[in-house]
């Protein structure tokens, strides 16, 4: 996935939904449903997800990544 350091577990974003409602947004990583917060894996958590991009978190750095 482009974004991320190539060091980084692969993911696969197929989907994902905005909303101003925080508890409604949702995107789908490597065919599963998570919300804002999860564990992707491998020291990836999904930090924010907001208008046709995620802000995932990988070893302390922050990165933006198109959905």
């Amino acid at each position: 996935m482009a974004g991320l350091p190539p060091d980084a577990p692969k993911l696969t974003i197929t989907g994902g939904v905005y909303s101003a409602s925080k508890a409604q947004r949702m995107l789908i990583v490597n065919g599963n449903v998570v919300a804002e917060g999860a564990d992707l894996g491998s020291g990836v958590t999904l930090e924010e997800i907001k208008p046709k991009t995620a802000v995932l978190g990988f070893r302390g750095a922050r990165y933006t990544v198109g959905y």
